[in-house]
């Protein structure tokens, strides 16, 4: 009897493992069915968020918390806190100013939700997408008793505006309204460490309506992420992420970053983002955060300053846990 229970716990866990997977794989038969205009220029990813940045994005695998919702939905499970909020600030090249909020809120022991809004541009040219995630707990795979598999979904509402600065007669104006739906899991394995895998815009439709060329749709070219990260200590991370992209114009990167707890109350970061073909992207990161607590809520702010590809970048990220 005691070995009939466990194989059928162990049956349980290999179906979540399973399940967890497909969750990613979910909708992908569609993807194909989408246009895409080759040239990824319209809510183009820069990264959100100091602390993942600090670690020069290379985060599929360890990212926790409200950020999650934009790099891992998987990693809304694993907050520690019932509720959590990040707002983020980020002057692109000293033109484009982003601006993110994020928050989730913990339902119970294994689910999370989460939402979030991120805006950038001015009047010639802006930006807005807004989120909604929900992620799950599941049970521990035979292989290790005391982490869990995560998995989470993130649909995201796009909509961007452009003409609308002063300028002369016959100014081209526009709109563009569309979703897009990333998912996203996490598994521990030997070693201490962890496997996060995210598909990013699985599915994607952007409708745009312009005053010189009418009405015409396209997607937002996806990406797939695969991380590895390691804790060699309770206070160190390490991480290395592959992206490869899933249209011929789209880069494949590889992100290497690191995580220094010090004292619990502070952290040290850095980063390094390159391209694997021949190309410009090269980008160096390194980033630091402070926590403080007042009462019942712990406060965090992250600073990462970024040279390279996109010039010199300080983004900004303050943190509320309650």
């Amino acid at each position: 009897m005691m070995r009939s229970s466990q194989e059928h716990r162990r049956g349980n866990a290999v179906r979540q493992i399973v399940g967890a997977l497909l969750f990613v794989l979910v909708a992908a038969g569609a993807a194909g069915a989408e246009d895409l205009s080759g040239i990824p220029g319209a809510f183009v990813d820069v990264g959100i968020g100091a602390a993942q940045m600090g670690m020069g994005g290379a985060v599929a695998a360890s990212v926790e918390g409200p950020g999650s919702i934009y790099w891992n939905p998987a990693g809304l499970a694993g907050a520690s806190e019932p509720m959590g909020a990040v707002v983020d600030y980020a002057d692109v090249m000293g033109l484009v100013p982003y601006t993110a909020a994020t928050g989730l809120y913990r339902l119970g022991d294994r689910n999370t939700i989460g939402a979030g809004v991120l805006y950038s541009g001015d009047d010639v040219l802006s930006e807005m997408t807004l989120l909604v995630a929900g992620a799950r707990t599941f049970s521990p795979p035979p292989w290790d008793r005391d982490r869990r598999i995560r998995a989470g979904a993130t649909v995201k509402t796009r909509w961007a505006s452009f003409g609308n600065n002063e300028s002369t007669e016959g100014q081209v104006t526009g709109s563009a309204l569309g979703f897009g739906l990333d998912a996203g899991v996490t598994v521990p394995v030997p070693g201490d460490a962890t496997v996060g895998l995210v598909w990013r815009d699985i599915v994607s439709s952007l409708n745009w309506d312009s005053s010189a060329a009418g009405s015409y749709g396209e997607s937002v070219p996806g990406d797939i992420l695969l991380g590895l990260a390691v804790r060699p200590r309770e206070n160190v991370i390490l991480e290395v992420d592959l992206d490869a992209g899933l249209h011929e114009t789209s880069r494949d990167l590889i992100a290497a970053g690191t995580e220094i707890r010090l004292f619990r109350v502070a952290a040290i970061r850095g980063g390094y983002r390159w391209e694997l073909s021949p190309g410009e992207l090269e980008e160096f990161s390194i980033g630091a955060g402070a926590n403080v607590t007042a009462g019942r809520t712990d406060i965090a702010l992250d600073l990462a300053y970024l040279w390279g590809f996109l010039d010199n970048t300080l983004r900004l990220s303050l943190g509320f846990r309650m």
